[in-house]
């Protein structure tokens, strides 16, 4: 199954983290801490347009965001040999 991508602005940073969870019947869920493990589910606000995205749509989120995004979650959906 694919992983489903959110984002959250964290409350006392402005931040953008990233969680990974997975697609559901509904939409999907997300893991209780973001990719980076700097920002847990409950810290901040979900970006309305900016859940249940698959993995190409949020590199281009990230993209489309800029630097407010978290560089090591970003760095996640990028593949390193």
């Amino acid at each position: 199954m694919e992983n489903a991508y959110s984002f959250k602005k964290k409350n006392n940073t402005n931040e953008i983290h990233i969680f990974e969870g997975k697609f559901t019947i509904d939409g999907c869920n997300a893991n209780s801490e973001s990719i980076c493990k700097k920002m847990k589910s409950n810290d901040g606000e979900w970006l309305n347009n900016n859940t249940c995205l698959n993995e190409q749509q949020a590199r281009e989120n990230a993209a489309k965001i800029g630097k407010n995004v978290c560089g090591i979650c970003v760095s996640h959906l990028y593949t390193t040999f």
